[in-house]
């Protein structure tokens, strides 16, 4: 498949919101703070700022409650698995449907896929603790309709309770009035990645994943492309790569594993409380950018190389069949300042099992600068809507096919796409496997003018009734909207992951994306898509040959020197 990497090289986009700064060096002073506020137990209130704190949605009380690996900063067992549920596909007969008969139907299966501007999106996150005991007894009646263990983290407690879990449809069906409705529904998870050497995944260019990209141009097999964002950036942190920088990760790990909001990113809402408000941020930018500060410190992880001769030889040969089956095409192992990372950091379409309703950025090929002036100052340019999600854009469920503008500042409103299929008695929905949009009209900034005009009239007849000697001051408003046509190449963004880096890989079971593999060898026969090829040769070695490639694996570690908890 050939693709385009260049049209982004020289993309400048203006965000409508301001982020943190990019500190290259610093102090340990705001290191130790960072330490501190990662390791910090976060209860509800904080009196010092007149905010909620902790919650009221939260999936752990703290950062290391779920990174803590190998040390502080390390990835995290199963049982620490995030959550959302995802309407796979819905129908509704008994009359006539528009967008408020889909709000009302959804709504009774769970208000929590309704907004609050009453756009109605396929996946939830299920937060694991917090909420109202309305939002509680949800949450447990969801997960009892599912034959898995949970942990009273919230987590599947292995993984195989994880395999149970996201390979079991919940149907749920419900009658209100003359209508019915059936969906199908399902558990998705995120599984907790480490965080060593993520300061030097920060530093990766974007030429470098660009790069990476365009020598796969030509490969038979394999066709990563990058995250592109449309901030013009391209992503480099998350299962789905969709965040840029480690100052905007650690932003929006803050507001949704905590539930600590931000300048920039709200707290979950709970759905059963639609009137309720946070009284003020809970962390400041001071705070969030000494945890950025903390994480970019973290050691990178590193090798152990056998000291007995025999294990050695097994463990250099196993690096070599690494590559010759073609596992090194996309586990690269150095990109960047990033050595012996193991990753290209690009998108690769993982095959259908690996399916995740939160699906990654569309793929951005092309963008237009446009502008336009306007005579209303509340006329806008329309095009594709997307409704962003923390982990990944979700799909609109919507009979209506107007479209409206979206915003690159608006993290909660900037990914909506709508699919629906309006029919004469009733209404069906199917989540999309590839953006159903080709382009997107994307908003960036705007200028308003004031004109007026003054003319005198010996008689004017107003609105008020007739003027006399009248002096007449007319203004309008001449609003210029700068704009950009942003065009995307349709991929499986369902099943596109971020190549995970291998650096540390022995300390951070289970693995996958959601912890579904127990053991290297599971995760190795579970890839699909592009890598059934690779695995399939690796499937293919003598058992000796496969001992080597998994004996190499065991030798990417944690750091030793990472931080540690206190006793």
């Amino acid at each position: 498949m050939q693709r385009r990497y260049s049209i982004l090289a020289g993309t400048v986009w203006t965000l409508s919101m301001a982020l943190l700064p990019v500190c290259d060096a610093a102090s340990p002073i705001s290191i130790e703070q960072g330490r501190q506020l990662f390791q910090k137990s976060w209860s509800p209130g904080n009196p010092a700022i007149s905010s909620d704190g902790l919650g009221p949605l939260f999936n752990g009380q703290s950062c290391v409650a779920c990174h803590n690996q190998g040390g502080v900063g390390g990835g995290g067992e199963a049982e620490f698995n995030a959550h959302t549920i995802g309407i796979e596909e819905l129908s509704i007969v008994g009359g006539p449907v528009d967008d408020d008969v889909v709000k009302r139907m959804v709504s009774t299966f769970h208000p929590g896929f309704v907004l609050g501007d009453g756009t109605v999106i396929n996946t939830l996150a299920m937060s694991h603790h917090g909420g109202s005991s309305a939002f509680s007894q949800g949450r447990a009646d969801f997960l009892k309709q599912l034959p898995a263990e949970f942990s009273s983290h919230g987590g599947p407690v292995s993984a195989s309770e994880t395999r149970f879990a996201t390979a079991t449809p919940v149907l749920f069906h419900k009658e209100v009035g003359n209508y019915q409705m059936s969906l199908r529904a399902r558990l998705y998870q995120r599984n907790t990645t480490a965080l060593y050497g993520a300061g030097l995944i920060n530093q990766v260019p974007e030429s470098a994943i660009r790069l990476a990209a365009k020598k796969q141009e030509g490969h038979p097999e394999i066709s990563g492309r990058p995250a592109t964002l449309r901030s013009g950036k391209i992503g480099r942190f998350g299962w789905r790569a969709n965040v840029a920088s480690l100052v905007e990760f650690t932003d929006q790990a803050c507001a949704n594993e905590v539930g600590l909001e931000t300048k920039r990113k709200p707290q979950p809402a709970d759905p059963m409380m639609p009137g309720y408000r946070n009284s003020g941020i809970d962390i400041s930018d001071e705070q969030i950018e000494a945890m950025r500060d903390f994480m970019a410190a973290l050691p990178a992880p590193t090798r152990a190389i056998p000291s007995e001769s025999k294990k050695r030889i097994e463990a250099e040969r196993g690096e070599q069949l690494f590559a010759s089956v073609g596992c090194a095409v996309c586990h690269l192992p150095s990109i960047g300042p990033a050595n012996q990372i193991y990753s290209d950091l690009l998108l690769h379409d993982m095959g259908y099992e690996l399916i995740d309703l939160n699906h990654a950025e569309p793929y951005i090929v092309r963008t237009t600068p446009q502008s336009r002036i306007s005579l209303s100052s509340n006329e806008r340019v329309t095009g594709t809507q997307m409704v962003g999600g923390y982990y990944g854009p979700a799909s609109q469920i919507s009979v209506d096919d107007v479209f409206s503008t979206s915003k690159t500042g608006d993290f909660s409103r900037s990914n909506r796409i709508r699919i629906g299929r309006p029919l004469k008695r009733g209404f069906n929905f199917v989540a999309p496997n590839v953006p159903e949009a080709r382009m997107q009209l994307v908003d960036l900034d705007s200028k308003d003018t004031l004109t007026s005009n003054t003319f005198k009239q010996e008689a004017y007849d107003s609105n008020r009734g007739r003027v006399d000697n009248a002096t007449v001051t007319r203004e309008q408003l001449i609003r210029e909207t700068l704009y950009v046509r942003v065009h995307f190449e349709p991929t499986n963004f369902n099943q596109e992951w971020r190549t995970p880096p291998l650096w540390g890989v022995r300390d951070s079971a289970p693995y996958m994306h959601d912890g579904r593999a127990e053991t290297l060898l599971e995760s190795i026969s579970m890839h699909g898509g592009e890598s059934a090829g690779t695995r399939d040769r690796f499937l293919q070695l003598s058992l000796s040959d496969r001992h080597a490639i998994i004996a190499f694996l065991n030798t990417l570690v944690a750091p030793p020197n990472a931080p540690q908890m206190a006793m």
